[in-house]
């Protein structure tokens, strides 16, 4: 999940309207960007096969520092309460934890059951309720979340440009949910996909700040 992630942050910062946007915007991203680096540098695992473009194709490995439940949201509270001190607002840590725990509340709804809970043993809980199974559905179903909450949260004057946005970078990734290709951008490489993964999160955030900020 993309751009149901920062669905959620629009979310957050409307019902939070005191707090910068950009806080929930890095929150949701937080899990990604962190997965992103640990896979960078080896620490996480992720397995791809260059021939396999679908999202359900892709077997995380090894992701509980980026991706548990407890592990990430205590990892988020420490990066949240460093804000919070650099803002002089202890509520910014806060909405920076709910927005890190949307992110797994949200991958929970499409990853294949490969989410731990703890993120402290190989023999964790996991969850996942598998969309990404059914390619299309997911689709559309993300895109269909992103409209709507976008619809409902961010002021008229910046919603066009909030839509394109999204529409934009969700079709970017129509390959990977529909497989109209049968091969993987990435050449099945790890590293390169978590660095093409951290430079979408990062543009996004930037695009979105400019646009709302």
């Amino acid at each position: 999940m993309f751009i149901g992630h920062f669905a959620a942050a629009f979310l957050i910062g409307y019902m939070f309207s005191g707090v910068p946007i950009i806080i929930p915007l890095l929150g949701v991203s937080f899990p990604d960007i962190l997965w992103s680096i640990l896979v960078i540098s080896g620490v996480e695992k992720a397995k791809f096969d260059k021939n396999k473009p679908l999202m359900s194709d892709i077997v995380f490995e090894s992701y509980p520092i980026s991706h548990s439940l407890v592990l990430t949201s205590i990892l988020a509270l420490i990066i949240g309460l460093v804000l919070a001190l650099f803002l002089k607002n202890p509520f910014i840590a806060v909405i920076f934890v709910i927005a890190s725990i949307s992110h797994w509340i949200l991958d929970v709804m499409v990853h294949i059951k490969d989410l731990p809970v703890f993120g402290f043993s190989s023999n964790d809980i996991k969850f996942g309720f598998g969309l990404w199974r059914r390619g299309p559905l997911a689709f559309v179903a993300e895109y269909l979340f992103y409209i709507i909450i976008a619809t409902i949260t961010v002021p008229m004057p910046y919603l066009l440009l909030i839509l394109f946005l999204g529409t934009v970078f969700h079709f970017i990734n129509i390959n990977a949910f529909f497989g109209f290709k049968n091969e993987d951008i990435t050449g099945g490489s790890s590293k390169r996909y978590a660095i093409v993964i951290l430079a979408i999160f990062v543009l996004f955030i930037l695009f979105s700040q400019i646009i709302l900020g």
